[in-house]
């Protein structure tokens, strides 16, 4: 921003800008005020208190949204973008319930690898595009028993799993062979306020409002190293303004934690007593026991690292479940898939 006026601002198209990562990096574009975004998405706009780019002072100025579905209507897609002809395209689309992988692989395939070739088979082309982003995976690396750098082996070991790893070995590719300008974003778990309702974290603090039992698989003895959705969206941004990124970049954290020490940190923050707050059923299948991601890439080359405080982070995701318990008595508390 210039003066106050849109005089060097490039165009962000990010795809999936519905999801909880993508809309949290909408509202840190709209909040650096040097892009115009575009918000695409298969489904309409989520209801407000989902979407931190909706209490953004940028978004009127600054954001559209287009629904567009990646994998039924590619070609409107296509078309699209060769309207818009953005310099960046993020994509955040895919399907990333693992458990239902093993059950709906074609489904994961389509979304996850081959609506990614589909597009940028295309892009490769695209001249006006000076940066592609893909949201990759830490699931590709299978269980990690030590940190582990950009060029560590791919283990994948579930069907998400292997759907992300092909599209990301077909995008290295399409760098090597045509000088395509990706980079891939891998992260630990991520968390804060707006995301999903089932996920681990807003999901312990509405059992516990409810007086339900929350579940641990395999007695919540995986480990995971947690990390800020903003302190995410950061790096996105570091790297966007990076005139050569690196093909790859981990973006995590070192408080790895197991998912019964985060329920039990919860059940105390709100004053539940753990051992009557939880339940224990079987391991769920393939489920990777830890990830462990190495980010010292992203630390030295980017001038990035988190400053996002977990506790912090958790208290703030409760204090949001507070805020809105009324709306969230009204929404569904597990996944819904969509094909």
């Amino acid at each position: 921003m210039k003066d106050g006026k849109i005089s060097s601002t490039k165009k962000c198209v990010v795809i999936g800008s519905n999801c909880f990562s993508g809309s949290h990096l909408v509202d840190a574009l709209l909040s650096d005020g040097d892009y115009q975004v575009v918000g695409l998405s298969r489904s309409r706009e989520k209801k407000d208190f989902y979407l931190p780019y909706k209490s953004n002072p940028n978004v009127e100025r600054l954001f559209r949204f287009q629904q567009l579905d990646l994998n039924k209507n590619a070609g409107g897609l296509i078309s699209f973008l060769e309207k818009e002809q953005p310099q960046i395209v993020v994509n955040f689309a895919a399907l990333s319930e693992v458990g239902i992988s093993n059950l709906e692989p074609v489904e994961y395939f389509d979304t996850n690898c081959r609506a990614v070739v589909q597009l940028c088979n295309h892009l490769r082309t695209a001249k006006y595009l000076e940066k592609y982003i893909q949201i990759s995976s830490a699931e590709i690396y299978g269980s990690c028993d030590e940190y582990i750098t950009e060029s560590a082996p791919l283990r994948p070991s579930t069907p998400y799993a292997v759907s992300k790893a092909a599209a990301d070995l077909y995008l290295l590719t399409l760098s090597k062979n045509f000088n395509f300008p990706v980079t891939l974003i891998r992260s630990t778990n991520v968390y804060g306020k707006h995301q999903q309702l089932y996920k681990i974290i807003p999901r312990t603090a509405i059992y516990l409002k409810k007086g339900k039992q929350i579940e641990l698989h395999g007695g919540g003895n995986s480990i995971r190293s947690f990390i800020h959705i903003r302190d995410v969206a950061r790096g996105i941004l570091k790297v966007l303004h990076q005139d050569r990124p690196k093909p790859i970049y981990h973006f995590s954290t070192e408080n790895a934690m197991t998912i019964r020490q985060i329920v039990e940190m919860i059940c105390n923050k709100m004053g539940h007593p753990f051992k009557l707050s939880v339940t224990t059923s079987e391991e769920r299948l393939e489920q990777d026991s830890r990830y462990l991601l190495d980010s010292a890439l992203a630390r030295e080359e980017l001038g990035w690292q988190p400053v996002e405080d977990f506790e912090k982070g958790v208290e703030e995701t409760i204090d949001w479940v507070e805020s809105l318990w009324q709306e969230i008595l009204g929404e569904p508390l597990t996944y819904q898939h969509k094909i």
